[in-house]
């Protein structure tokens, strides 16, 4: 828990999209700083708040990186060795959107005068809600609960002299589930970031029938992997006929990206 209210409960939500539901938005959700050395370079997010509520946060940085399974972890800020937290400037830590109000806030990142990083960096900004109502329970405890938002803005900044590399498979393969119930069955994708930059994109896959010709293809999974990690994906397969099948798997990660394709012969017993 990021903050502590006397009788009452907080849970931090953290939205990387536009939180729909309360017409609050920010956007960018991702900001890219470049530059030469010793530049100081600004990126701007926008906050539009659509309620009639005033909403209050406050404004603090953390490092982060992402697991085998793509999963983000925070850390204190400057911890990690990737981290470019300490060259970001704030203009403010506490920030304020009328009801009805567009704003704009500016990031700053100075590009370190002795450039010689290679591999890109990160870090996390946050802005976390001080001023959420207390929604009362309707007992007598005295005990309600608060629901604070968090928001994070990922800041990425790229070195000049950074790789931009390929995404490249390590492994495919197929895990059988239990027998007679195909809908245990998954694929499982292992695959790797060559390059010094981050990589976002999609794997795709493609079954198709060898006995019917029957061709499935599920919805694509989106990923993002940070510069030299390797990922795993684990897809549930949706329930399959008996038979024979070719599977593929595409890594897009855009039009800048040659796309990797792999095949894997399948099995499904009865």
């Amino acid at each position: 828990m990021r903050y502590r209210f006397p009788c009452s409960l907080i849970l931090s939500l953290l939205f990387c999209c536009v939180l729909q539901a309360q017409q609050l938005s920010f956007s960018p959700m991702r900001l890219f700083f470049k530059g030469a050395p010793g530049e100081t370079v600004s990126e701007t997010i926008t906050i539009s708040n659509t309620t009639s509520q005033s909403y209050e946060f406050l404004l603090s940085l953390k490092d982060w990186n992402r697991d085998s399974l793509g999963i983000k972890h925070y850390f204190p800020v400057s911890s990690l060795p990737h981290s470019n937290a300490k060259n970001i400037k704030l203009p403010q830590t506490s920030f304020v959107v009328a009801p009805g109000e567009k704003k704009t806030y500016t990031v700053s990142m100075r590009i370190p005068i002795a450039d010689t990083q290679k591999i890109a960096s990160n870090s996390m900004l946050f802005f976390t809600q001080v001023n959420a109502p207390r929604n009362e329970t309707g007992d007598k405890s005295g005990i309600g609960i608060r629901i604070s938002m968090e928001f994070g803005i990922q800041l990425f900044y790229t070195p000049q002299a950074a790789q931009k590399g390929t995404l490249r498979f390590l492994a495919f393969n197929y895990e059988p589930g239990h027998k007679k119930d195909s809908a245990g069955h998954r694929l499982v994708v292992k695959y790797q970031n060559t390059g010094q930059v981050h990589k976002d994109g999609f794997i795709r896959f493609e079954l198709t029938n060898k006995q019917t010709g029957e061709e499935i293809k599920p919805e694509p999974v989106p990923i993002a992997i940070m510069p030299g990690d390797d990922q795993v994906v684990h897809y549930p397969l949706p329930k399959l006929a008996a038979g024979n099948y070719l599977a593929v798997a595409i890594l897009d990660a855009g039009s800048d990206n040659e796309l990797k394709v792999a095949e894997k012969n399948m099995h499904v017993e009865e």
